[in-house]
């Protein structure tokens, strides 16, 4: 199973959109301690149900916690919140891992780090390319990202376009194998 580094913004979007567990069940998901604390912390679990989910995800194994060693630290070329940098470490430490993030700073230095990165709308379409999810409950997650996440309306109509483009040629390369309607 291949393995994919998450940050904080991304196992909250994923959740809240219902898709977390899919995720889970796809890729053996790595958080550092610090996006765990961010997203479970004892309170924020008795307060709001993803932080319920991700947790229980991560008491059951589905999510593993790992940190970077301090020997693990290099100079980032700008600054990033802790679980960010946690994370983008991690991905590098553990061989360039797919690195999960939303955030338009770690973006820039996954690629400074040469780190395969995806955004949550772009998951979002990956589900739908592999099958886990309809293209139902695929628009319904990214018009919800569109309101409850911080993307740029080009981001979410991109995601949306991508969206189709999947649905058409699936469609269109596989009129043989399709039962006919009755």
């Amino acid at each position: 199973m291949s393995q994919m580094v998450v940050d904080s913004s991304t196992l909250i979007l994923l959740a809240k959109c219902s898709l977390l567990q899919i995720v889970c069940d796809l890729f053996d998901i790595i958080v550092p301690k610090a996006v765990n604390i961010e997203v479970a912390s004892e309170d924020l679990v008795k307060n709001y149900p993803d932080a319920a989910l991700i947790s229980d995800l991560t008491s059951k194994g589905a999510i593993k916690v790992q940190s970077p060693d301090s020997s693990d630290r290099f100079t980032l070329p700008l600054s990033l919140h802790k679980g960010e940098e946690d994370a983008l470490l991690l991905a590098v430490k553990l061989g360039r891992l797919l690195f999960a993030t939303d955030d338009g700073k770690a973006i820039k230095a996954a690629r400074f780090f040469k780190v395969p990165f995806i955004v949550t709308p772009k998951i979002v379409v990956e589900l739908f390319r592999l099958q886990k999810i309809s293209f139902k409950k695929a628009r319904e997650s990214l018009e919800k990202l569109a309101k409850i996440g911080r993307y740029s309306p080009e981001i979410i109509a991109d995601a949306l376009v991508s969206l189709m483009e999947e649905k058409n040629g699936k469609t269109d390369n596989h009129k043989d194998t399709r039962r006919p309607i009755k």
